[in-house]
């Protein structure tokens, strides 16, 4: 299960491992289809690019690495998510 997506439209998601081990159809932003298999273990894993990159069992450290990531594409990033200034639209966090 998809839990952020980039708002700047590039291929980078946090995922919640709920299905160990499955293999599931997800869409790139270029609109091509690529297998996902997901992890045996680790509560939450980030994919980049078609790849995942890294696993977690906190949301902090898999949101940290996430914002590395983009930061690596764009320096408008929303950083770590803030209650009180984001919200989530489509699963991407936009300012309120």
């Amino acid at each position: 299960m998809i839990i952020r997506k980039c708002a700047h439209n590039y291929d980078i998601t946090i995922h919640l491992n709920n299905k160990k081990g499955m293999v599931k159809k997800v869409q790139k932003v270029d609109g091509t289809l690529v297998d996902v298999k997901y992890p045996s273990e680790n509560k939450y894993f980030l994919w980049v690019d078609g790849n995942i990159i890294k696993q977690a069992d906190t949301f902090e450290t898999i949101e940290k690495e996430y914002v590395k990531q983009v930061a690596k594409k764009t320096p408008n990033g929303n950083g770590r998510i803030d209650i009180v200034k984001h919200k989530l639209v489509d699963n991407k966090v936009v300012n309120r």
